[in-house]
């Protein structure tokens, strides 16, 4: 360290900043021209009483200037004041250490720190300590020394010096000391105070190494590195604090301790007495994680599901929506790669929870979903619902080992459907109308509803004796909505039979079982089943466990209970544009946690165009929280119609929640209806 003397020659030090002016001149046309610069002040030893002066540009911006402890010299008592000089008289309670200049662009603080002029000669100080080991400060009448300042007021008096001499002083570095500059009180007649020209480098510690990288909870860590013996706690992500009380074993060189069953994947945040804290790379904390679930949709009360993952057997609990805990005492089995379990009869759909064996709970990641339970349009005219119905009777078909009009079992709505079980890969159940043969004529649809359990599968539709007609192949196990263009079947104007024949060619092998439900006919486009939500965001109500209700923006309005016109329910949500990319219907999870998307695959929501909407763009927003970044989707309305949209959430960035979600018009004015919002 540089050798500190108390007694400044003041000429000798205008000389030098009068003779540096020159040098730092050069840099002023670099600056913003309003821009305000301290570039220097001096002399840095001073009595209380004498003179300083500041230079720079703009100075007759600075408003005030602060000089140590705290004490502040208004612009209205400077001495004098220009652009480029300032001149003030040092208070008599002015203490050594940095200077601030209050200006309206803000504080600029000094790069170096004023001194005074003291009876005392500073020849050296240790450059680097650790907290708690001793510094020693040699020079000339140090025993003058009252006290020692150490960065962020940490004062040391006399009475707890380690020694003190004319020549010697010793003294121990606080625990909680950090770098920085110390301040020197001297006693007398007229107390004075200076400081060190260098800063005391206060040893922090390091860590080298944490091992292992990944843990499981309630493992033990070890973290090695140097003067360790410094940490008080280590924090881990998630805000659990283990105390030093608590390490396996703590030294200067390891820390070993067990990872708390409350801790996350993240950095680490050691803490020491000194307000410096460290961090170390991420730990990753191992979890349970669900990858598949098998059968998808499941039967409650009926099948026993499979979820394949990673370090499943931490599971001690799987928490099931609608059917609560299921304990792993009660898993049909269970390994580090797979659970089995029997689906509750009580069991609802949704997003399926853990408890670890250490008491951690988190999503699993995957999702359990149940038979479509999705509400059915009415249809103009009935062919089969509940029973036949108009005049159709069931004739004997072919290619099957039974059928039942009756049957009980599986009904897509109300009470009863329609089952066969086929054993040709071209069999069909055979209706016939003992009417007139002229009643498709009027209408545009044949709507019906298909189930075929255990193979994703096809169908045939055929008229009489005329030319079949190929629907779209749909997947098992679920009930799917089959609509028919009377335009593409041929002989539709005149209709005695209707055939509903099973196109799967392993039909014969299998004995295939097959549910067919609510046949009839429509004039208008039928709406499809009202899609089934795992979360709901809004359906006739706010999920107000997750989200409050904005007001938008942009001279919109919002009415969250309109029954002018609804998807599903009895109410949906009116929203009316001004233009200009207003914004409605918002959602936010304002003080609230935001809805988790793990396991989800898909945003949904239904909107209904009004008057002069069509083929307008509507934008969708989301945001993971409600200060997140944003990722949003257009989709285009039909006026006069429900549109059910299913937006992929790998399209809006995967967000692990959403916090915030509201719908913007792409600059028109306009009046829509939006219902049914969720997760799927």
């Amino acid at each position: 360290m540089k050798k500190i003397i108390s007694y400044s020659l003041y000429f000798l030090a205008m000389v030098c900043m009068i003779g540096s002016l020159s040098i730092l001149s050069s840099c002023l046309d670099e600056e913003e021209p309003s821009q305000i610069v301290l570039l220097s002040f001096g002399p840095s030893g001073v009595h209380h009483g004498d003179e300083i002066t500041f230079f720079g540009q703009n100075l007759d911006k600075v408003t005030a200037i602060v000089l140590k402890p705290n004490v502040e010299i208004p612009k209205s008592s400077f001495k004098s004041v220009t652009a480029e000089r300032i001149n003030i008289i040092v208070p008599d309670n002015a203490e050594a250490g940095l200077i601030t200049l209050k200006t309206p662009q803000g504080d600029i603080e000094s790069k170096t720190i004023l001194n005074f002029e003291v009876p005392v000669v500073i020849h050296s100080i240790t450059t680097e300590a650790k907290p708690g080991a001793n510094i020693t400060i040699t020079g000339e009448k140090v025993n003058w020394i009252e006290s020692i300042t150490f960065p962020s007021d940490l004062k040391i008096s006399k009475e707890d010096f380690v020694s003190r001499s004319l020549t010697e002083v010793v003294v121990t570095v606080p625990m909680a000391a950090q770098t920085g500059f110390l301040i020197f009180s001297l006693g007398g007649t007229k107390p004075l105070t200076f400081g060190t020209e260098e800063q005391l480098i206060v040893t922090l510690p390091t860590v080298t190494g944490i091992a292992p990288q990944s843990i499981r909870h309630t493992g033990v860590l070890t973290l090695s590195g140097t003067n360790l013996d410094l940490i008080t706690a280590i924090q881990f992500t998630g805000g659990t604090e283990v105390a030093k009380t608590n390490f396996t074993s703590h030294s200067e060189t390891e820390i070993k301790l067990a990872v708390p069953a409350t801790a996350k994947t993240g950095a680490l945040t050691l803490k020491q007495l000194s307000p410096v804290t460290l961090t170390t790379p991420s730990l990753t904390i191992i979890l349970p994680v669900g990858t598949t679930l098998s059968p998808t949709p499941a039967i409650p009360g009926q099948d026993v599901i499979t979820i394949t993952g990673t370090d499943l057997d931490l599971v001690a609990k799987l928490v099931l929506p609608g059917a609560g805990d299921v304990l792993a005492t009660s898993f049909t089995s269970q390994t580090a790669t797979e659970i089995k379990l029997a689906v509750p009869a009580t069991a609802t759909q949704g997003a399926i929870d853990y408890v670890t064996i250490h008491g951690y709970a988190g999503p699993l990641g995957v999702v359990l979903r149940l038979p479509s339970t999705g509400s059915f349009p009415t249809l103009d005219y009935y062919i089969y619902k509940d029973g036949l119905q108009s005049g159709w009777s069931a004739w004997g078909g072919w290619g099957h080992v039974s059928q039942s009009f009756t049957n009980t079992e599986n009904p897509a709505n109300g009470t009863m459907a329609i089952k066969t079980v086929f054993n040709d890969p071209y069999g069909a159940i055979q209706i016939h109308n003992d009417g007139s043969s002229g009643i498709f004529a009027g209408y545009n649809y044949l709507v019906f509803y298909v189930h075929v359990v255990g193979q994703n599968s096809e169908i045939i539709v055929q008229i009489d004796n005329n030319a079949d007609f190929y629907p779209p192949a749909f997947t098992k196990d679920k009930y799917h909505q089959i609509v028919v263009p009377l335009a593409s079947l041929a002989g539709s104007n005149n209709v005695s039979e209707l055939r509903i024949k099973n196109n799967n060619a392993n039909a014969g092998s299998n004995n295939t079982i097959v549910f067919i439900d609510e046949i009839g006919l429509t004039i208008d486009e039928p709406l499809g089943l009202l899609p089934d939500l795992v979360a709901p965001i809004y359906t006739d109500q706010v999920n107000d466990t997750h989200f409050g209700v904005g007001g938008g923006w942009g001279g919109t309005t919002t009415v969250m209970n309109s029954d002018e016109n609804q998807r599903g329910g009895t109410v949906s949500i009116k929203a009316t544009f001004a233009g200009g990319w207003g914004g409605a219907v918002q959602f936010g999870s304002w003080g609230k946690t935001p809805l988790p998307t793990a396991g989800m695959q898909y945003l949904a929501f239904s909107i209904y165009g009004g008057t002069g909407t069509g083929d307008k763009n509507i934008q969708l927003t989301i945001k993971p929280t409600t200060d997140g970044a944003s990722s949003n989707v257009q989709v285009t309305i039909r006026a006069g119609k429900w549109t059910d949209y299913a937006i992929p959430l790998s399209s809006l960035g995967n967000p692990a929640s959403i916090g915030e979600l509201f719908f913007q018009d792409t600059d028109w004015a306009g009046t829509v209806f939006i219902d049914h919002i969720g997760l799927q």
